[in-house]
């Protein structure tokens, strides 16, 4: 069967907008890594902090010791908290006492509490103000009538001459605001009855602020007493907590096994420092596989496909060029297969997405023995082998297609323990289900995930 070239030019204009159409759902997939990114940062901050809180619990000299033995951190040597604390709670001593001492937070009750003496005055001077802003508001709302008020229009003050085109614009308001308030002048009649009800509102106005200001002023007093004083009442609890992030970014960059080994010395620290540990060092590992695949292996997919599509619109534009008009072609120009690649594309994409979900979830890290390399955490975490959207990962593979996960026997012991003690089923078993360390085993032992052979996409 023969095509004629606008069939031809057709068929490339429909695989262009399919291509088009894989383009924006690799767009959306790149918007979803980049939030699942975000999520696994937050849960490292997490696990920075709590496996800080292991070493040290509270800020005395046993605990920061043990912290730096344990962990080889020298920084609160250098910068000890308990300095800094001791001085940030003598300044909030001397603020809270000065708050305290100000008249107007002795006297917040009766100035600005319920039917307190400022807020009365303030109900008062409004409620005198309310009808003058009323009689004020019929002039002030007519078009042009502020303007020329401040322009100083019919008096003395007008600046404006004859010859020039705005005097002549609002001498036409003028007019047209006489007719409107049914007055005859504007200087001699409408500005004066104006000005009766102006000048007391300004009047009552200026005083009403200034009440504002005094009540809005004792709020404040009030507000930075509470404030210092929250502060100073959690100041131990703020700051060993920003003690435990200071260790934390020493720990994120420590040595896994290193750490386990020091463990050692505090047997009673011993499995709280191993979950710990190997929490931060799987979030990391997170960290960096859905990083890759997100500023790597994603892109890339969408770069050849956009690639395609740009030769997709060439040929399309060609084909539908007069010259083609009349010419015939054979049907296995549009038999190349595109559709089943599509397809096969779009697969793909659905499968990076359950790919990140089940790594983004995972929790399961206990585990995981640190001697080993930080690519067999993607084996442990999902149980395949990597794929090509994670190039690193796959160059790791494809160097190591032997490599077994090891997990720690302990670990078997440890969870069905705190399954016992677990009320939150729902997560038990999601931990349980992503963590299949046999089929992980089996995977990294030689299987091999089906992949696209030269490019992320065919």
């Amino acid at each position: 069967m023969a095509l004629s070239g606008s069939q031809v030019a057709n068929y490339y204009q429909q695989q262009a907008a399919t291509l088009s159409t894989l383009i924006d759902s690799h767009k959306q997939l790149a918007g979803q890594i980049s939030n699942a990114g975000g999520e696994i940062q937050r849960e490292l901050t997490t696990a920075k902090r709590e496996l800080a809180a292991v070493y040290l619990p509270a800020l005395t000299d046993e605990a920061l010791e043990r912290a730096a033995r344990l962990t080889g951190f020298q920084g609160f040597q250098r910068r000890d908290p308990r300095a800094a604390m001791a001085h940030e709670r003598h300044v909030l001593e001397q603020s809270v006492a000065r708050l305290a001492a100000d008249e107007r937070y002795q006297r917040r009750d009766l100035l600005v509490g319920v039917g307190g003496t400022l807020l009365q005055e303030h109900e008062a001077v409004r409620e005198a103000l309310a009808p003058l802003e009323a009689e004020c508001a019929r002039f002030e709302l007519l078009p042009d009538f502020t303007e020329l008020v401040a322009i100083s229009y019919d008096t003395p003050a007008f600046s404006e001459k004859w010859w020039q085109a705005s005097y002549w614009r609002h001498w036409s308001a003028g007019d047209r605001i006489c007719r409107q308030l049914d007055m005859k002048d504007f200087g001699d009649d409408v500005l004066p009855a104006y000005r009766k009800y102006a000048e007391p509102r300004d009047v009552l106005k200026a005083d009403a602020e200034r009440v504002e200001r005094l009540i809005d002023a004792v709020h404040e007093v009030v507000r930075e007493h509470d404030r210092h004083a929250a502060r100073l009442a959690q100041l131990e609890e703020i700051y060993l907590g920003q003690s435990q992030d200071f260790l934390g970014e020493h720990l994120e960059h420590a040595d896994p096994k290193l750490l386990e080994e020091w463990a050692q010395q505090q047997p009673d620290l011993l499995r709280a420092v191993q979950v710990g540990v190997r929490r931060v060092a799987g979030v990391q590992a997170k960290r960096k596989f859905v990083g890759e695949i997100g500023g790597a292996g994603v892109p890339q997919i969408m770069k050849q496909l956009e690639e395609r599509r740009s030769k997709a619109y060439q040929k399309a534009q060609k084909f539908s060029r007069p010259k083609y008009a009349y010419s015939s072609f054979p049907e296995r120009m549009i038999q190349d297969g595109f559709d089943d690649r599509a397809r096969a594309i779009a697969a793909q994409r659905e499968k990076i997405n359950r790919r990140v979900d089940t790594v983004v979830v995972y929790r399961d890290y206990g585990g995981f023995n640190p001697a080993q390399d930080e690519e067999l955490w993607w084996y442990h975490m999902t149980g395949s082998p990597p794929p090509r959207y994670c190039p690193s990962l796959f160059h790791y593979h494809q160097h190591h297609p032997n490599a077994t996960v090891l997990v720690d026997p302990w670990w078997d012991d440890h969870r069905a323990h705190h399954r016992h003690h677990d009320h939150d089923d729902d997560v038990v078993a999601l931990r349980d289900d992503l963590s299949d360390h046999a089929t992980a085993a089996a995977f990294a032992a030689g299987g091999h995930e089906s992949t696209y052979s030269g490019s992320y996409v065919s």
